[in-house]
């Protein structure tokens, strides 16, 4: 599972919502030192979301054209991406990865030996 993260940007002279993308963080480290990375690499899909009240927390909601309008000056998807990828704060942690037995070693083969795998009968 690829990692994911949140590139959140708010512009409380326009509005109280905070409007957020999802990226891919190892490539938008990379993207920018070296803008002829595409942007198609760098977020997961070209998508915009924002939580009423603010905050990365609540439901993910796709705001209006309206709402883009105000803030953005424009509605325009893509240029509302490259406007958070430019001006947007990585927020959120790296994700949930799971490698082998490490992910959840209290359950499944991942666990320590119970009592009854332990006695010998002699």
């Amino acid at each position: 599972m690829a990692a994911t993260q949140q590139v959140v940007f708010g512009d409380k002279e326009k509005s109280d919502a905070e409007f957020f993308i999802y990226i891919n963080p190892d490539v938008y480290t990379k993207w920018k030192s070296d803008k002829t990375i595409p942007i198609t690499d760098v977020v997961q899909a070209f998508n915009v979301y924002t939580t009423r009240g603010g905050g990365n927390t609540g439901v993910a909601e796709t705001p209006s054209h309206q709402e883009l309008d105000t803030v953005f000056g424009t509605s325009n998807n893509t240029a509302v991406v490259e406007h958070i990828l430019k001006h947007g704060v990585v927020k959120g942690t790296g994700g949930i990865s799971k490698s082998g037995q490490e992910f959840n070693r209290s359950r499944g083969s991942g666990a320590g030996t119970s009592d009854a795998n332990t006695n010998v009968h002699n």
